[in-house]
C-alpha cells in the first residue's frame, strides 16, 4: 500500500509544502475554445514535469517541451495519484470520522 492510500480505502491528500527544486510532478492543463453556436470544447491534457524554481505558491516546471508556471495546489508528486483519482476514489475520511465520532459524545445528553 503507498503513502497515499489509507486504510479506509480513501486517498491521502500528499504534502503541497514539501516540494523542491529537481522534484517530479504531474500537472494538468485545461484549453478551452469557441467550436460554434456559443459552444465551447474542453480539452484536458495531463503533463509531467520537474520543478525549477518556486517562489511562494507560484512553481515553475519544466516539461520536454514548454516551461510552466503554476499554482502549488495544481499539481501532485510523480508517485502520487491524480486529480482525477481524487475525484474518482474519494479523500480519506478517517479524521473526519474521528471528528464526528467525538461531536457525538458531546451531543448526548444523561
Amino acid at each position: 500500500m503507498s503513502k497515499y492510500h489509507c486504510i479506509c480505502g480513501g486517498l491521502i491528500l500528499p504534502d503541497f509544502n514539501a516540494y523542491k527544486v529537481g522534484d517530479e510532478v504531474n500537472f494538468m492543463i485545461q484549453k478551452r475554445e469557441g467550436v460554434y453556436q456559443g459552444k465551447i470544447a474542453v480539452s484536458q491534457k495531463a503533463y509531467s514535469g520537474t520543478i525549477t524554481e518556486i517562489k511562494g505558491d507560484d512553481i515553475t516546471v519544466k516539461t520536454r517541451v514548454r516551461t510552466y508556471v503554476l499554482y502549488r495546489y495544481e499539481m501532485t508528486p510523480k508517485e502520487a495519484p491524480g486529480p482525477i483519482e481524487y475525484l474518482r476514489i474519494g479523500q480519506c475520511r478517517c479524521e473526519l470520522d474521528k471528528r464526528s465520532e467525538r461531536g457525538k459524545e458531546h451531543a448526548v445528553q444523561s
